[in-house]
């Protein structure tokens, strides 16, 4: 506000000026005039109010008396005067509202206050593309809040337009900027990490340098294109770095060597509530890759990987791939795919960066052979539905995959844990596993939600200091502490203590003070188990089935039955 001020007053000095001259000479030469016969002339204080009524147009006549034909004819200059000086400094002032750096200033201000205000920790998103609406998406649904910089102005609208349950601060400018992102709530007590998803993977770089130059210990996901700027981030303690055909890579890879294992990952990983994606069974044979790009470049090397034979269709020439395995042309027409070997092929990824090339590949591939298995590249959010009526076997949106892998390390980073223990099982223990969640929560994304068993949760400090006996054990979390003869639709997933991790815990397994527990089940559930552990009575019911009065009132007059009941058994 203290620039904002200054700017004003900078910008406005001179039609202040000017407005005080008008006034000034007004007054003065009011006061000069001559009176008419017998009256005495006008001291300044009436002239300044003469002067203030009838320059704003509100006229309250000749005061206190009436005036001479001097006077009169001066205040007639002094009329003419105030409206030109009103009119140039209204105009000026219009002006200084439209000036663009103006209007950025203010911007800044209310964000700073709004920032300042924030009464629940908050995320900082650097970036309003497709990545960063998905996760603001995802933690509105959540109720958690964040704060939104992005570069383009449009982008900053869209974000007041979006409709979010709480209001969110934005700002356009440049998130490589310390001093914008300090502004953002950066250095707020209670900002909990730092989200770089621009498009632009140098700006990503600058803003995790920044955040770990400012705030070492903060939380800071950024996402990258390159190998170099992805091992530039992690080299100087980013928590999380995310490359985008990296992570497209490895997740094709786990698709095509186990389908379950994908399935299960893109179960934990989406989010809560959505339908549980189908399963993915890719065949083996000849798989054509229709574009040649990053993405491209990263599906052809997992198809590799996994033993498949592969034909490349791209415009360029790409003198790394082996001979005969290139066939030049956008994949589009009859002739380049059949050049490539469609008839023989059991499957087809179009990767190009437009999604009309993707679509028009796909739909004269399914014309010569309608049963062949479809990867489609989705770039765009607003195709979804050509994509929907198309209908591909599986639909890669970059986005996504970017969101879903940041979702992750910002509120469940015992997840990535656990999907890297899963890896190491068959894939039908993970085919199980997954029926489980199915039942869960009826064919649903659940809930995922991570517990810490520490000394700052009234339940165990109560469990596992005041009243150690009996044992408070996995089962007992898992109860309903409205009936804790019934069961809450959760599922254990992981139990993490001094370096050891279980997976899938037995409901018997004894819990200690500084153990991490990983939970997969449905929203009740996850409020149920938070507000009994928040409780020492709904624990000691939870583990003992004696259900404690939970008032003071109701204890004070449970001791004195016991009192009662205690001096009755004295006596008898």
């Amino acid at each position: 506000m203290y620039n904002i001020f200054f700017l004003a007053l900078r910008r406005m000095r001179v039609p202040l000026i000017t407005l005080i001259l008008i006034y000034a000479v007004s007054i003065f030469g009011l006061v000069l005039m001559a009176a008419p016969a017998g009256q005495p002339a006008l001291d300044f204080f009436h002239a300044f109010y003469f002067m203030s009524y009838t320059a704003t147009t509100i006229g309250f006549g000749e005061i206190p008396y009436a005036f001479s034909m001097a006077q009169r004819a001066w205040v007639l200059v002094c009329i003419y005067l105030s409206v030109i000086g009103w009119t140039y400094t209204l105009g000026s002032l219009l002006a200084l509202f439209q000036d663009k750096s103006f209007q950025h200033a203010m911007r800044l201000a209310r964000l700073t206050l709004k920032v300042r205000r924030m009464p629940t920790p908050f995320y900082l998103i650097l970036g309003y593309g497709q990545t960063g609406q998905l996760l603001a998406r995802a933690l509105d649904e959540r109720g958690e809040r964040f704060v939104v910089v992005e570069t383009r102005e449009e982008r900053v609208n869209e974000v007041l337009l979006a409709g979010y349950h709480a209001d969110v601060p934005a700002i356009a400018g440049n998130a490589a900027n310390p001093e914008l992102l300090q502004v953002a709530g950066l250095l707020h007590p209670r900002c909990r990490g730092v989200l770089a998803v621009t498009g632009d993977e140098n700006v990503n770089l600058a803003a995790m340098m920044a955040c770990h130059a400012l705030r070492p210990r903060l939380l800071s996901i950024g996402r990258s294109r390159s190998l170099h700027v992805g091992r530039n981030m992690s080299s100087f303690g980013a928590n999380h770095v995310i490359n985008m055909f990296e992570t497209v890579g490895v997740e094709f890879r786990m698709a095509l060597r186990s389908p379950s294992h994908y399935r299960l990952w893109q179960t934990l990983c989406a989010l809560p509530g959505r339908p549980i994606p189908p399963l993915f069974c890719p065949q083996q044979g000849l798989w054509i890759v229709v574009g040649f790009g990053r993405f491209g470049h990263a599906v052809y090397q997992a198809l590799l990987q996994q033993g498949m034979t592969v034909k490349v269709i791209d415009e360029e020439g790409h003198p790394e791939l082996p001979e005969g395995v290139l066939v030049h042309g956008l994949g589009v027409t009859e002739s380049e795919l059949r050049a490539a070997g469609l008839r023989q092929a059991v499957g087809l990824i179009a990767c190009h960066d437009h999604d009309v090339n993707n679509l028009s590949a796909i739909a004269t591939a399914r014309e010569i052979k309608p049963e062949l298995m479809v990867v489609a590249r989705q770039n765009l959010a607003q195709n979804r539905s050509l994509f929907v009526a198309i209908k591909p076997d599986l639909t890669v949106i970059r986005s996504q995959i970017v969101a879903r892998q940041a979702l992750v390390a910002m509120t469940t980073p015992l997840l990535t844990q656990f999907m890297e223990l899963v890896q190491t099982y068959s894939e039908s223990w993970a085919s199980q596993l997954e029926e489980q969640l199915l039942l869960l929560c009826d064919g649903d994304v659940p809930e995922r939600w991570a517990i810490e068993l520490t000394a700052q949760n009234k339940g165990f400090v109560h469990a596992f200091l005041a009243q150690p006996l009996p044992p408070l054990r996995l089962a007992d979390l898992c109860r309903d502490p409205a009936n804790r003869e019934r069961s809450l639709a959760c599922l254990p997933l992981l139990y993490q203590y001094q370096g050891h991790d279980i997976v899938l815990p037995q409901s018997s397994q004894q819990l200690q003070l500084g153990a991490r527990i990983l939970f997969a089940g449905s929203l009740r559930a996850k409020r149920e188990m938070q507000w009994a552990l928040e409780s020492p009575v709904l624990i000691d019911y939870l583990r003992t089935g004696i259900d404690a009065p939970r008032g003071a009132v109701f204890r004070w007059l449970a001791a004195k039955i016991g009192q009662k009941k205690a001096a009755r058994d004295r006596t008898a």
